[in-house]
């Protein structure tokens, strides 16, 4: 049984549990449910879809809605901005659908513009140039793939060996 079915709070599509517009759980007071966790319903009345996108807004709307309860003033229902999908499929190859009317994008127009919103999510300055060296390498360079040993004894290096030179 799920987290949320174990909670006693009765669950709706998914499994997850159905909040107010205010992403307030019904009948708790100062109780909130969001991201994956919640059917938070869009502007057609069904739940929105479980990305990452829909978890931050939440997140950010929900601390709103308790600095509104502090301060004494009345809860906002939650308004969702849907920035589109987007999916990485390997060099210069992605897809898209961006905008309100949901315009499909593909290949290395999709990939350039997955990196662009990728690196415009990063928090830092740091984190985004870092990030661009790492893909710049990737891109131009060759791969980042990541080695498999399958001989865990060859990890055993003697540093000293001067290799097969025998000495008498």
């Amino acid at each position: 049984m799920s987290l949320s079915g174990n909670l006693g709070i009765p669950t709706g599509h998914g499994g997850r549990i159905d909040v107010q517009a205010d992403l307030v759980v019904p009948g708790f007071t100062g109780v909130y449910a969001l991201g994956d966790f919640a059917n938070i319903a869009g502007e057609d009345g069904k739940p929105l879809p479980q990305l990452g996108s829909v978890a931050e807004q939440s997140g950010k709307w929900c601390a709103k809605n308790i600095l509104l309860d502090i301060a004494g003033k009345p809860r906002l229902p939650f308004e969702y901005l849907d920035k589109g999908i987007m999916a990485m499929i390997g060099r210069n190859a992605a897809v898209a659908e961006v905008g309100k009317h949901r315009h499909e994008l593909e290949g290395v127009v999709a990939f350039a513009a997955w990196l662009g919103v990728h690196a415009a999510l990063m928090a830092t300055t740091r984190a985004k140039v870092e990030a661009f060296m790492e893909w710049a390498w990737a891109y131009f360079g060759g791969t980042l793939e990541q080695v498999i040993l399958d001989r865990p004894e060859e990890l055993q290096i003697n540093w000293n060996d001067e290799g097969d030179e025998k000495t008498g």
